[in-house]
């Protein structure tokens, strides 16, 4: 689709004047790809992670964006006739299948027709994204505190030692200030190569 994008790009930019920056045809070709939320095309078109789902909501409105929303729409329209299959197609096919399993009381296979189409008709999206953290608010004090020790054993050189003083003397009646002294946190060890 590289050569098909740059081609479809570089005509809708002399039609409308405007440049398609690089995050703007990347955002398109995922967008027209179909398998993931409008956020994560955003993303991986660069835009940064907290940004990501108001991006997309702009790049898909064709008041701020026409040349964004023309440039998915000839990519569309380019796929639709490549592989000559198109969404309302692709729909109706499925909806065929649904009735037919659901008719010889196939349920599980009429279910999954039916979540195809309400993923296709973008009703649904599929968030098969594994988290890898630790959910610290799951911990007790005890095992945060635990915890706490063994990083502060593997990683000395993260933490300083400081004696802590409230102060209360705030003017404004705001929460109290802190006041920290103490040494600085050792130098770390460099490779000299």
């Amino acid at each position: 689709m590289g050569k098909v994008l740059d081609r479809k790009a570089d005509q809708i930019e002399e039609t409308h004047g405007r440049k398609l920056t690089n995050r703007q045809r990347e955002f398109a070709r995922h967008y027209v790809d179909g398998t993931r939320s409008n956020a994560a095309c955003a993303r991986l078109a660069g835009y940064a992670e907290g940004a990501s789902r108001i991006q997309a909501h702009k790049l898909l409105d064709p008041t701020l964006f026409p040349h964004v929303a023309e440039l998915i729409s000839e990519l569309r329209e380019d796929r639709e006739r490549r592989y000559g299959v198109t969404l309302l197609g692709q729909i109706k096919r499925l909806r065929e299948l649904s009735e037919g399993a659901e008719g010889s009381e196939q349920y599980s296979a009429a279910i999954n027709a039916e979540k195809t189409i309400s993923s296709l008709g973008g009703l649904t999206v599929d968030r098969r994204e594994t988290s890898h953290f630790h959910a610290i608010e799951n911990m007790s004090s005890k095992e945060l505190e635990d915890r706490l020790s063994k990083l502060r054993e593997e990683y000395p050189q993260a933490f300083i030692d400081a004696q802590y003083e409230v102060l209360d003397d705030t003017k404004d009646g705001d929460t109290p200030v802190e006041k920290v002294e103490g040494k600085d946190t050792p130098a770390l060890a460099h490779d000299a190569d």
